[in-house]
C-alpha cells in the first residue's frame, strides 16, 4: 500500500525541474562529441563517455559567443545549465561555452595565477570612481579592430566633445604584453592630461585572451595612477586584468558608455532643471506682483508723510461724521417719537385699568434707557474727537514745533534736501513766515 497520494507525471517533473535546474545553473562538463547536427538555427549534439551520454544544445542566441564549432569525435569541455523539458521528460544541457579539452591546463594555470595575485591584494584594493565629465580619454586597443571601432562609435554618439588619445597595442600574441605595458605607461604621463584609460579587446578563446592574464600586466593595471576600465572579450569572458581594473565592462561598447556622459540624457536633465527654475521664478514674480498691488491699493508705497496723514485724517473725519453722536441722537429721537405715537395709540386702544400699570412701567424704563444710550454715544464721540486731534498734522505746532515746507509745499524731512538759496516756508501755530537758506 502507498501511504501518500500518488503524483502525476507532470507534477513529478515540475518538482524535479525546480530542484535540479537551480543546483546546476552553471556547470562545466567534459566529454566526447557525437551525433552533431544543426536544425536551421540551433545546434544539437551528444556529450558522451563510457557508459553515459548527455544531450546538449547550443541555442541560436549563444552561437556568436561560442568560438569553436563542435565536431564528432572531439573531446571538449562545455559550460552551461541543465534544463528539464517537462513536456517531453528530457534533460538537456544548454551550452554557453565550448573549448577543447586540452585547455583544461590553461584553466588550472589561470586559477593558480588568480590565487597568487589575489594573495598580493591586487584585486581587493579600493576602486576609484570614474570622472563624470572627462575631457580626454586614453584608449589601449589594436588598430583596425572591432573593439576600437565600437568605442569610437559609442563615444561619438554619446559625447562628441571628449578628446580620445589612442595608444595602439597588439591584442594577442607575443607582442601583446609588452605593447600593452608600454601603452599603459605612456597614457599615464601627465603631459597627455588623460582623465581615465580604457583597455579594450574583442572576444576570443582562452588562448586569444591569455595575454590579459599576464601577471606583469595585471600588476601594471592595479598600480595605474588613473582610473582604468577594461572591456576585454564578451560578457562571458573574464580575465585577470578585469579583476584588477577599477571598473570591468562586459564589452568594449559598454566600457565607452561607462566613461562618457550621454549628451541626450544631459540635455533632458538640463531642460528639466530649466523648466523647474522658470516655474519657480514665475511663481516668485507672481508673488511680488501681488504684494506690490496690495501695497499700491493701500497706499503703503507713498513716502509723503503729510499727504498720507491728510488722507488718513480725511478718512477718519468722514467716519467720525458718519458716527457722530448727534446722528445717533437724531435717530434715537425719531425712534422715541415713533414709540410715543405707538404708545399713545396703544393707550387709546387699551380698555380697563389693567393696562395702566404696564404703561407706567414702560415709561419708567424708557427714560433711563434713553439717558444711558445718550451717555454712551457722548463718550464715543469724545474718544473719536481725541483720536482725530491726535492725527492732526498741525498738532505738534501747539507744542512749539515748526513745520518747514519747500517751494512745492512739501515738508522738508532731511537736512540735505533743501539746496542753498532755497525759499522755505516756516509755519507756527499762530502764523507763517518765509526764510531763505544761506548755509
Amino acid at each position: 500500500m502507498v501511504d501518500a497520494a500518488p503524483l502525476s507525471v507532470k507534477r513529478l517533473l515540475e518538482q524535479l525541474k525546480a530542484r535540479v535546474e537551480p543546483a546546476f545553473a552553471a556547470v562545466c562538463v567534459v566529454g566526447e562529441v557525437s551525433n552533431f547536427r544543426s536544425s536551421g538555427k540551433h545546434w544539437y549534439f551528444t556529450l558522451k563517455e563510457d557508459g553515459a551520454a548527455l544531450s546538449c544544445a547550443v541555442w541560436a542566441g549563444q552561437q556568436r559567443f561560442v568560438k569553436t564549432t563542435p565536431r564528432n569525435g572531439e573531446r571538449v569541455i562545455v559550460k552551461g545549465s541543465l534544463n528539464l523539458y517537462v513536456a517531453g521528460g528530457s534533460l538537456t544541457l544548454a551550452v554557453t561555452h565550448i573549448e577543447p579539452a586540452g585547455q583544461g591546463d590553461l584553466q588550472a594555470q589561470l586559477r593558480q595565477r588568480e590565487a597568487e595575485l589575489r594573495a598580493e591584494g591586487l584585486f581587493d584594493r579600493p576602486k576609484r570612481p570614474l570622472p563624470r565629465f572627462p575631457q580626454r580619454l586614453g584608449i589601449i586597443a589594436a588598430l583596425g579592430g572591432a573593439a576600437l571601432r565600437d568605442v569610437l562609435e559609442v563615444t561619438q554618439r554619446r559625447a562628441p566633445g571628449v578628446h580620445l588619445l589612442i595608444a595602439p597595442a597588439a591584442a594577442q600574441g607575443e607582442r601583446a604584453v609588452p605593447e600593452n605595458l608600454l601603452a599603459l605607461q605612456e597614457l599615464q604621463d601627465e603631459f597627455w592630461k588623460c582623465d581615465a584609460i580604457l583597455m579594450v579587446r574583442g572576444g576570443g578563446s582562452l588562448e586569444d585572451l591569455w595575454s590579459f592574464n599576464d601577471p606583469g600586466l595585471v600588476r601594471a593595471v592595479a598600480s595605474c595612477r588613473l582610473p582604468i576600465v577594461t572591456g576585454v572579450g564578451h560578457e562571458i569572458d573574464t580575465t585577470l586584468v578585469d579583476l584588477a581594473a577599477d571598473r570591468r565592462a562586459a564589452t568594449p561598447s559598454q566600457a565607452a558608455e561607462l566613461t562618457t556622459p550621454d549628451r541626450g540624457q544631459l540635455a533632458s536633465e538640463l531642460q528639466r532643471r530649466i523648466d523647474a527654475l522658470q516655474t519657480r521664478m514665475e511663481w516668485r514674480l507672481r508673488g511680488f506682483e501681488t504684494t506690490l498691488n496690495l501695497r499700491l491699493d493701500h497706499g503703503l508705497l507713498r513716502h509723503d508723510p503729510v499727504q498720507t496723514a491728510r488722507q488718513r485724517f480725511e478718512k477718519l473725519a468722514s467716519r467720525l461724521h458718519l458716527a457722530h453722536p448727534q446722528r445717533r441722537l437724531d435717530q434715537a429721537s425719531a425712534r422715541l417719537a415713533l414709540l410715543r405715537q405707538r404708545l399713545l395709540h396703544a393707550a387709546h386702544l387699551a380698555s380697563g385699568e389693567g393696562d395702566r400699570p404696564r404703561l407706567i412701567q414702560a415709561r419708567q424704563r424708557l427714560a433711563p434707557a434713553l439717558h444711558h444710550l445718550l451717555e454712551r454715544l457722548e463718550r464715543r464721540r469724545a474718544v473719536l474727537e481725541a483720536r482725530l486731534q491726535g492725527l492732526d498734522p498741525t498738532g505738534p505746532l501747539e507744542r512749539g514745533f515748526v513745520l518747514a515746507l519747500d517751494d512745492a509745499g512739501r515738508p522738508v524731512v532731511k537736512a540735505s534736501q533743501p539746496l542753498k538759496g532755497s525759499q522755505l516756508k516756516l509755519r507756527w501755530k499762530d502764523g507763517s513766515r518765509t526764510a531763505t537758506l544761506r548755509d
